[in-house]
């Protein structure tokens, strides 16, 4: 059984269509523990906006995070770029920006195995609900709508009952354990 922060999965999901003529992507982390949610909206999806979030999620969740786990995109290492791919996967050449920030935050980066989305099932199950429940329902004609819209969404999704959780919400979730903090 898993304690809040010992593990959040991160990942990004491209918001359907356009708004204003734009491309935007939504990065979503979740802790695997309480399934509490943290949502943020980019005009990119980058090695800088992963970090970005990351220290985002790090201000707003109440626990030391002590891993995450991401997909093996660009965005989040470079175990399989040009830079690293050799015969021999147990030694890289250059370390990811996000790999860096997580190393001098003391928090482990789990990758799962290449094509195996189903290995950060929660996050996947999270952008299943965010599409049929929010973008499904609703269209945006400017960013600030958008990113309003995201942030009373992602308030709401805490606030829902779980029944993974056993009808609790994640914010219920996460206050039925202590906080201690390093």
């Amino acid at each position: 059984m898993l304690k809040p922060g010992e593990l959040i999965e991160i990942d990004v999901k491209y918001v359907p269509g356009r708004v204003a003529n734009r491309r935007y992507f939504q990065y979503t982390a979740i802790d695997s523990a309480s399934r509490w949610r943290y949502l943020k909206i980019y005009d990119e999806q980058s090695s800088y906006r992963s970090v970005s979030f990351l220290k985002e999620v790090i201000q707003k969740f109440p626990y030391d995070i002590k891993a995450i786990k991401t997909d093996n995109g660009s965005i989040f290492t470079n175990h399989y770029t040009s830079l690293n791919k050799r015969s021999d996967l147990m030694i890289i050449k250059t370390l990811h920006t996000l790999d860096i920030y997580c190393q001098e935050q003391n928090i482990i980066h789990y990758l799962i195995d290449p094509g195996k989305p189903a290995q950060n099932r929660k996050i996947e199950r999270s952008h299943r609900t965010d599409q049929e429940m929010f973008y499904d329902r609703h269209n945006f004609k400017s960013i600030l709508g958008l990113e309003w819209a995201i942030k009373q969404w992602n308030i709401n999704y805490n606030n829902l009952e779980h029944i993974a959780l056993d009808g609790l919400t994640p914010n219920e979730a996460l206050k039925k354990v202590p906080k201690v903090r390093a």
